[in-house]
């Protein structure tokens, strides 16, 4: 069985600590143990490490041994149309075990209004899920969240492929795209209903291209996934992992 693994803010002198809430959970929840041993990841390098001291406050951990890095995750950037929540959230946890670098959520005009004013005060709540979801399919590193911001400002958001996620199925299949190893991808999707005409246009002048996921009309999330899914794969087949 594979050991757990966590996430701690460094590693300093074979020495790392984890702390507030983070330890309570270990704690509290997992029973975590002196003398136990699991994996630490300090957002750069994987390690093996014992408990040497397990309180309600603080989580002490010493390094044993560096173990080998896991593959680097690809640079592949998910700009999320707000859409119900309880549906984003869903969607954030398949982009972390689908190896997603960085998610910026994006304030489309078909986005709800209830949904651009609460989304500032879930940012704690989603980056605590894509820790969990991180966690359990044992990445090395964490993806980043970015605040939520307007279309325009999305669109300025430089990668060497910039994909438009289009409804409208006007553009090629994705899965045609060819991916080298060293490059970046920026997939931009849309919210419930779709882009409307003018934000198409807006992404279309900002060199954005088209691409269709196939002939069926997807969910918001389910479009998230199948993209991520597609360019997780067509990195593996260029690597050839």
């Amino acid at each position: 069985m594979a050991r757990r693994l966590f996430y701690v803010p460094e590693v300093r002198r074979d020495e790392a600590e984890l702390t507030g809430d983070a330890a309570q959970h270990l704690v509290r929840v997992l029973r975590v143990e002196e003398g136990q041993q699991f994996e630490i990841s300090d957002n750069r390098h994987l390690y093996l490490a014992t408990v040497t001291a397990a309180r309600k406050s603080s989580v002490v951990f010493k390094v044993t041994k560096r173990l080998p890095d896991l593959a680097p995750v690809p640079d592949v950037t998910l700009l999320a149309s707000l859409f119900k929540f309880e549906h984003f959230e869903w969607l954030l946890e398949k982009a972390a075990e689908l190896n997603v670098a960085r998610i910026v959520p994006v304030i489309a005009e078909r986005s709800e209004r209830g949904l651009e004013q609460a989304a500032p005060k879930r940012k704690e709540r989603w980056e605590r899920i894509l820790l969990e979801a991180s966690q359990q399919c044992r990445r090395m590193t964490l993806p980043l969240l970015d605040a939520p911001v307007k279309l325009l400002e999305a669109l300025q958001i430089q990668a060497s492929q910039r994909i438009l996620l289009d409804e409208l199925r006007q553009g090629p299949l994705l899965v045609g795209l060819t991916l080298s190893q060293d490059e970046s991808v920026a997939l931009l999707l849309g919210p419930e209903g779709g882009w409307a005409e003018r934000e198409r246009e807006l992404a279309l002048e900002a060199g954005w291209m088209p691409r269709s996921l196939g002939p069926n009309v997807l969910r918001a999330e389910t479009a998230g996934m199948a993209a991520l899914a597609t360019v997780s794969q067509l990195f593996t087949v260029d690597t050839g992992v």
